[in-house]
């Protein structure tokens, strides 16, 4: 056993380019990356939970036994799903300062997972490790790295700024359904006690909760937020230097 076979999934050994390409038999019929767009599609669809072998393999005119030669389980599927689903990342600019594309980083990041948010419902086990999932760990670390922060900050910096963006897409699709956002305002204005709550009486009458910041997609709200993070990783960088 090689040690990448130690560590390693043959799914994910074939994501990597890492297979033996010499092995006999007759010529694959399909791929991992293909198993793994038709199983992006039914989740796109159906969700993830109508994601099984069987399904997938139902999809792509094979036998559920065709595909165990390409992807061990389940859970296998599931990951390479996501490399799949997340693609490769958009190629920065480089003649912007550091802030600008982790701006541009972190927004097209959260265009992805709303495009695919049965992503943030995979639980992968440990830290994922698909081709495109690094290289958007190495477009998120080169733009980070233009701050001056040491590597072990950078890494730090941009777990803070994807998990942001992770809970911000999670809690706008939560309240997506349309008029989900005013029907919670106009319960509330119902329910409400100014003397009891007198800061929340405040912001809601401020407007606040009437935006479109709880439904759909990024948001001033998500701008501004992400303002914030990067605020503080700034603040960093100049602390560092």
């Amino acid at each position: 056993m090689t040690p990448d076979e130690a560590v390693m999934s043959r799914a994910m050994r074939e994501l990597w380019g890492l297979a033996d390409d010499g092995r006999r038999g007759p010529k694959p019929a399909t791929s991992v990356r293909a198993i793994a767009a038709a199983g992006v599609e039914l989740a796109d669809t159906e969700g993830v939970d109508a994601v099984t072998m069987a399904a997938v393999a139902a999809r792509l005119g094979f036998t559920t036994m065709a595909l165990y030669r390409y992807v061990e389980s389940r859970q296998d599927l599931l990951v390479a799903m996501v490399d799949e689903a997340l693609g490769p990342p958009p190629e920065p600019n480089r003649r912007r300062g550091w802030r600008a594309q982790v701006e541009a980083w972190a927004r097209a990041d959260a265009a992805q997972l709303f495009a695919h948010p049965w992503v943030l419902e995979v639980r992968t086990g440990s830290p994922p490790i698909g081709p495109h999932v690094l290289a958007w760990m190495e477009s998120g670390f080169a733009a980070l790295a233009k701050s001056g922060l040491p590597p072990g900050r950078v890494a730090d910096a941009l777990l803070i700024v994807d998990g942001y963006v992770r809970s911000s897409v999670q809690l706008a699709l939560q309240y997506a359904a349309p008029g989900a956002t005013d029907t919670w305002v106009q319960t509330l204005r119902a329910v409400l006690d100014e003397d009891r709550f007198p800061r929340v009486h405040a912001v809601l009458e401020s407007g606040a909760f009437e935006d479109d910041s709880l439904g759909g997609g990024p948001s001033g709200t998500f701008e501004f937020g992400l303002a914030l993070v990067l605020d503080g990783i700034d603040r960093l960088v100049h602390d560092t230097a």
